[in-house]
C-alpha cells in the first residue's frame, strides 16, 4: 500500500504542476499584453510631451499675429476707404487699394528628429 499511496501522491503532484504551468503560461501572455499597452502609453506620453513643449511657442505666435492686427482700426476695413487720399504712411505703392493684411507667421520646424525629404 505505501507504493500505491506514493503513486497517488505523485499523480496529485503532477496535476498540481500541470495546473501551475497552465497558470504561468496564462500570466506570461497577460504580462506580454500589458507590456505592449505600457509601450503604447509611453509613446502617447512622449507625443503629449512634445506638444506641450511646443505649446508656449504656438501661443506666442498666435499672440504676435493678434497683436499685429491691433495696428489697424475699424475704418481700415471699410469698403472704399482705400481709394481716398488718406494714407497711413508714404511707403505704400500700388497695393493702396487693397485692405491691410496681417503679418505672416513664420513656420519653424519643431520636429528635429526627422531629416527633410528631398
Amino acid at each position: 500500500m505505501p507504493l500505491e499511496d506514493q503513486i497517488a501522491s505523485k499523480k496529485r503532484e503532477l496535476e498540481a504542476l500541470k495546473k501551475i504551468n497552465t497558470l504561468t503560461k496564462s500570466m506570461r501572455l497577460q504580462l506580454d499584453d500589458l507590456a505592449v499597452e505600457v509601450k503604447k502609453m509611453h509613446e502617447n506620453a512622449d507625443n503629449t510631451a512634445n506638444v506641450m513643449k511646443n505649446w508656449d511657442s504656438i501661443v506666442r505666435s498666435i499672440s504676435q499675429a493678434s497683436l499685429s492686427l491691433l495696428q489697424y482700426s475699424e475704418g481700415d476695413y471699410e469698403i472704399g476707404i482705400w481709394g481716398q487720399d488718406q494714407r497711413r504712411n508714404d511707403e505704400r505703392e500700388e497695393s493702396e487699394n487693397e485692405p491691410p493684411l496681417p503679418e505672416t507667421l513664420v513656420r519653424v520646424r519643431v520636429d528635429n528628429d526627422e531629416s527633410p525629404s528631398t
